[in-house]
């Protein structure tokens, strides 16, 4: 600090750490203990990303990708709100569709997002969505097991907190005949997850109990059988409970996609189902021939 020269001792330092945190990575014992991160609830499942390049981030002239700023998530919502606008471009294959689906890239849209800790039953910041003309509400899959330390000290089960949230959402006087499209995320992790952990670890899913192979536990479908994995199980069991709930309270239809927020071809895709859902005036699917859930990982044909 006296001799002003910071910047060369911070790099320095950095680049030594980056070789230790990189050997120290490498090492049996912490490799083994991070195969058993399913029993730690607090430990990132992204953590495995940086720390394989621990040494690349370390140096001077390192510069996030695009991709590691999509790992590294949560880090910059305020628990404000936040807006950005955006257009759908003309794909091929539009100009096939009816009138109504075709995207007009001069069209803008408004995306909204609040953070979930500034909202709840007596929030009045909901007050100020009257207008809008579909809600996504976006759940993680894997939140099932695990948990979170409430301002109050009570730990709580994050599945479970989603659940209220999406409860008062549902239920408050600004979204009176909305639509709704639950976004159910990290199908991929999920799929690792739920080999370890299952779902009946969180109370709301104790009757989930399907019959799965060793085959279909490995994501291979049976082919006497055409049974689906048994994350591709999970992900229909937590879209039903969600849509029966909705229904319950209600009596409207809620659609639903699924996301892999690493995979910007499924959030794309949700987005223009939401587009899809803005225009649709009649509930009755039958009447629309429109499927309730959507999804470019799982075959929509197994949920409906």
């Amino acid at each position: 600090m006296v001799s002003g020269n910071l910047d060369t001792i911070f790099r320095d330092i950095i680049q030594n750490y980056g070789s230790m945190v990189e050997e120290l990575w490498s090492d049996p014992a912490i490799q083994a203990t991070y195969n058993r991160r399913h029993e730690l609830k607090l430990l990132p499942r992204n953590a495995t990303y940086f720390l394989d390049r621990a040494v690349e981030i370390s140096k001077i002239d390192y510069e996030p990708s695009d991709m590691d700023i999509m790992y590294a998530e949560g880090i910059t919502l305020s628990n404000s709100i936040t807006s950005m606008e955006f257009s759908f471009p003309v794909l091929s294959g539009d100009e096939s569709l009816d009138h109504e689906y075709q995207h007009d890239p001069s069209l803008r849209y408004e995306l909204i997002r609040a953070d979930p800790t500034s909202l709840g039953a007596k929030c009045r910041l909901l007050d100020i969505f009257e207008d809008i003309d579909v809600v996504l509400f976006s759940i993680a899959l894997t939140d099932y097991d695990e948990y979170i330390v409430e301002s109050n000290g009570v730990v709580s089960n994050k599945m479970l907190l989603a659940k209220q949230l999406f409860e008062n959402i549902i239920t408050h006087r600004s979204f009176n005949n909305k639509k709704f499209l639950l976004l159910l995320t990290k199908y991929d992790l999920l799929e690792e997850k739920i080999e370890e952990a299952s779902l009946t670890k969180c109370e709301w899913f104790c009757d989930f109990n399907p019959v799965i192979s060793h085959n279909q536990k490995k994501g291979r479908i049976n082919d006497h059988t055409n049974s689906p994995p048994l994350a591709q199980r999970a992900f229909q069991y937590i879209a039903m409970k969600f849509k029966t709930l909705f229904k319950s309270l209600t009596e409207r239809k809620l659609f639903v996609s699924l996301v892999t927020g690493l995979e910007p071809d499924t959030i794309d895709e949700a987005l223009r189902y939401a587009r899809e859902v803005m225009v649709w005036e009649k509930w009755d699917p039958s009447a629309i021939n429109k499927s309730e859930i959507t999804s470019t990982t799982i075959d929509e044909a197994t949920l409906t």
